[in-house]
């Protein structure tokens, strides 16, 4: 009879071990699976601190990258203008200078034209007289 409480008790016993271990296994995988969850959590707060604060970082260069952009877009308005108004100066200085040589000029050919209609007037009286005295010759 022993043999046979053996025979009952044995598998009773390796079955109630099996199910206490089965159990312990089962509260450690779900206190390794809390803890691991835990622990992706700590992860991606850390990770989302990071993209925060790596958006602020690009914000600041952007703003930065901006601000810099407009300062030499100023700074080129203005060397643009300085070279506008130098340009203008010596065009208006140019003009100036081509006006009193064309009135120069003009003065001048209106001198030649005066003296040449001068001289045409002259030639033109002495042929006139020449041809008066020839017909009266005649």
């Amino acid at each position: 009879m022993m043999e046979i409480a053996q025979l009952v008790v044995s598998p009773a016993i390796l079955l109630g071990a099996f199910i206490f271990f089965w159990k312990e296994s089962k509260a450690g995988r779900l206190e390794l699976e809390i803890r691991l969850i835990k622990r992706m959590d700590r992860m991606e707060d850390r990770l989302e601190a990071g993209i925060v604060a790596s958006e602020a970082r690009i914000v600041a260069l952007e703003d930065k990258v901006d601000a810099r952009f407009i300062a030499l877009e100023d700074k080129m308005e203005m060397r643009i203008a300085s070279s506008e108004e130098k340009m203008t100066a010596r065009i208006v200085a140019l003009e100036d200078k081509m006006d009193k040589r064309f009135i120069a000029l003009e003065n001048k050919m209106d001198a030649r034209f005066i003296s040449l209609g001068d001289k045409m007037d002259t030639r033109i009286g002495r042929l006139e007289g020449v041809l008066i005295t020839q017909q009266k010759a005649s």
